[in-house]
């Protein structure tokens, strides 16, 4: 773990440092004196006329604030540390893309990591602001050490949960890259397919004449492709690849999906999108209205 990058910064987190802030005008006051060297923070805290609801303000707000410095600033060092000393990296650019797979769920932009990284902070703070009502000095890397043993465990299964994560994603380029060189060297079957995607992993398949083509049996291709038991999530990958199209037009309104994306990485030059054609237009019209059942 990184030691304090700064005493400043540390100080610019509890809020000290920041004029105006309720710390700040207790240090000011003298209510709050403090010494930082390294990684230990001294505390002497009084309570002018015995007032025991100003000391537990004061010490909610250092923990609120330390609590907030080791989730913003040391978790990443401390995930990235129990990566490495973990798991196993062929390579460092593989160590390096793991790293980002753990930086990205630590502090994700979706809700679930939002809510899960506030709840690690929320435990510390409550250990925190339980140790400062009985202490006044504060050697912060012992304090994690041997404080904060459930939020370690809790950084240990996010990091285990980025890993996974990075190691299916791992999985699922490599499964690509077979699926891409077999379609490269596969001898074309079919001149011509239009894909009509209808939404989700719903499609039609009709042939260069708009007619429907009825899917041939998979017989497992794409597992076979990959030597390996291994499920293709969608099944239209897999018939695709048994009709060995010369060219995929997919006619979609939903271009950015995951599966278009798929298809159009494994098949490459031979799939293009089309988002407007009469064909397109009639299929989405004809699909919207058997949905609202009129």
């Amino acid at each position: 773990m990184k030691s304090l990058q700064s005493e400043q910064q540390l100080l610019d987190y509890i809020g000290i440092g920041e004029p105006g802030s309720a710390l700040h005008k207790a240090a000011a006051r003298g209510d709050l004196r403090y010494t930082t060297e390294g990684n230990v923070m001294n505390l002497t805290i009084s309570r002018p006329s015995g007032d025991m609801k100003l000391e537990h303000k004061i010490k909610e707000g250092l923990a609120r604030g330390i609590s907030r410095y080791i989730v913003e600033v040391l978790e990443e060092s401390m995930a990235l540390k129990i990566a490495w000393a973990q798991y196993s990296f062929a390579t460092r650019d593989e160590g390096l893309a793991a790293e980002e797979s753990c930086r990205k769920l630590l502090a994700g932009p979706e809700v679930g990591d939002q809510a899960a990284r506030r709840r690690r902070m929320d435990g510390i703070y409550h250990v925190l602001k339980g140790y400062l009502q009985e202490n006044s000095y504060l050697d912060l890397e012992g304090f994690i050490a041997f404080r904060l043993q459930d939020y370690r465990d809790k950084l240990r299964e996010t990091v285990d949960v980025a890993m996974e994560e990075y190691l299916l994603d791992q999985q699922y380029e490599e499964f690509i890259h077979l699926l891409q060189y077999f379609v490269h060297f596969q001898e074309p079957l079919t001149p011509l397919i239009h894909l009509m995607h209808k939404q989700d992993h719903e499609f039609s398949i009709l042939s260069e004449e708009f007619t429907k083509i009825s899917a041939p049996p998979c017989g497992g291709v794409v597992a076979n492709i990959a030597d390996q038991e291994m499920e293709m999530e969608d099944m239209i990958v897999s018939t695709l690849i048994s009709l060995a199209p010369n060219r995929i037009m997919i006619h979609t309104l939903h271009p950015e999906a995951q599966i278009i994306s798929t298809i159009r990485r494994i098949f490459g030059d031979r799939a293009e999108v089309c988002l407007h054609c009469p064909p397109c237009q009639m299929f989405h019209q004809e699909s919207r209205r058997l949905d609202q059942g009129t």
